[in-house]
């Protein structure tokens, strides 16, 4: 169990010292007494015990575990399924990472959900997809993550769920409400209110509050520079009215708070639209927003950990999906202690690094900082010793990073080579003080 925690690799064989630890590690994933549910519990018992007395924000998004490339391999009926071209193998997760928005502290997962298409389930046309209660539909997965995070995290101070465009549902705003759960979701419709016009009309109606700047990092990819974008706020309270089509017993009107963050002198800048059921009271009380929406940032690494560039969860050789699918489970595990190091660096404080490493770890890192600061200042690792900005600096410049404050901050791939490298360190570094002390 420790083996596939701290493993790196979705690969058992990479990550098993020995052909004993192979075995162990495909009995364990294979077992059906070791259900999938058991895992995620555990995950949600430890989100429980540290988010006491905290503010949180559940950053909730999906993705897809495409595994078609396996298909002749994968056994049938074994927890996978179709996907979103519905032709190709795999499943579907559905992630409610919990982060601490006053420290910056990755806390743990509030909800895991996974699930895969029926091979013989129709069209929607042929299953009146459009009439079916909300309850069956996959879009359920949002409503579903704010009730497990409300089950998980109920000695949280203050809880926010944090969803994207597909999280615009009238549903979602009003059970939030019953929850005493927050909801922050991004306008995809432009919604009718009781006053008799759209959202949009009545930013059109409201005055802008005030301004402030953001920094768009460029994207090679994309052939776009980076640039200081100039953005202009706006936010009023609007009672949306229940879509017609909804026949459900869920009341006719439903109240929020919009905020929008327009980029100004760009044709074809930032707009953001923001719903939300917190009340917006000010221009501060709408930048907090913002800023909240930005940290959904978070949870768009975690995919991008798990999968091709990180842990390569798509390439794992194992047979059933169900094993999969719980080595998912445990993946997601290793990949939090990333994320706390992602998340640190980001923040303003400097939180002490016991959160996340031993003090044998800090021990052997502090022979690491040594080696790995320049000469020049600006190749120092100025962050206070022991905390987990000075940690990642170290593990950063272990992956690969330059180490200059004038270059961008490491990302989650650069830190997840830097932890491997180091874990082979600390492994011969503890050999070797243990050899010293016979």
């Amino acid at each position: 169990m420790n083996r596939l925690l701290q493993g790196q690799n979705s690969s058992i064989r990479k990550i098993s010292d020995s052909r004993s630890e192979q075995k162990a590690a495909y009995r364990f994933l294979n077992n059906e007494m070791v259900t999938e549910q058991e895992l995620i519990d555990s995950c949600y018992e430890l989100s429980s015990c540290i988010c006491e007395g905290r503010h949180v924000l559940v950053l909730n998004d999906t993705t897809e575990i495409n595994l078609n490339s396996h298909a002749g391999r994968i056994k049938a009926d074994s927890g996978v399924g179709l996907v979103g071209n519905n032709k190709d193998i795999g499943f579907f997760a559905h992630l409610g990472l919990v982060v601490d928005v006053e420290q910056y502290q990755a806390i743990g997962f509030s909800s895991m959900q996974f699930w895969h298409r029926s091979t013989d389930k129709g069209t929607k046309e042929e299953r009146k997809y459009a009439q079916l209660p909300v309850e069956e539909k996959e879009s359920y997965k949002w409503l579903n993550c704010v009730k497990n995070s409300a089950a998980t995290l109920t000695n949280a101070a203050s809880i926010t769920v944090v969803g994207d465009r597909e999280s615009d549902m009238y549903e979602l705003f009003n059970d939030a409400k019953t929850t005493g759960i927050h909801v922050l979701a991004r306008s995809r419709i432009n919604r009718r209110t009781l006053d008799g016009i759209s959202i949009e009309q009545a930013l059109e109606n409201t005055p802008q509050s005030g301004t402030f700047e953001i920094e768009i990092i460029g994207d090679k990819r994309k052939s776009t520079s980076t640039r200081v974008a100039k953005m202009a706020v706006k936010f009023c309270e609007v009672n949306i009215k229940k879509p017609a089509k909804k026949k459900d017993t869920r009341p006719e009107e439903t109240k929020v708070w919009l905020v929008e963050a327009k980029e100004l002198s760009a044709a074809k800048g930032i707009h953001w639209k923001l719903l939300t059921t917190h009340e917006i009271t000010s221009y501060e009380d709408a930048l907090q927003l913002i800023e909240w929406y930005k940290m959904r940032w978070f949870i768009e690494q975690v995919f991008r950990l798990l999968k091709s560039k990180g842990f390569q969860i798509e390439d794992s050789q194992l047979e059933q999906g169900w094993a999969l699918r719980k080595l998912t489970v445990l993946m997601l595990q290793s990949i939090l202690r990333i994320m706390q190091m992602l998340i640190a660096y980001s923040s303003p404080e400097e939180q002490d690094a016991s959160i996340a490493f031993s003090q044998s770890e800090l021990e052997c890192l502090n022979k690491l900082n040594k080696r790995y600061e320049g000469k020049t200042e600006k190749l120092k690792n100025s962050y206070k010793k022991h905390s987990m900005k000075w940690v990642t600096w170290i593990i950063a410049r272990l992956g690969g990073w330059s180490g200059y404050t004038s270059q961008r901050p490491p990302g989650p791939i650069t830190l997840k080579n830097g932890l491997d490298r180091f874990n082979h360190v600390y492994t011969g570094w503890m050999i070797a003080r243990d050899v010293g002390t016979q």
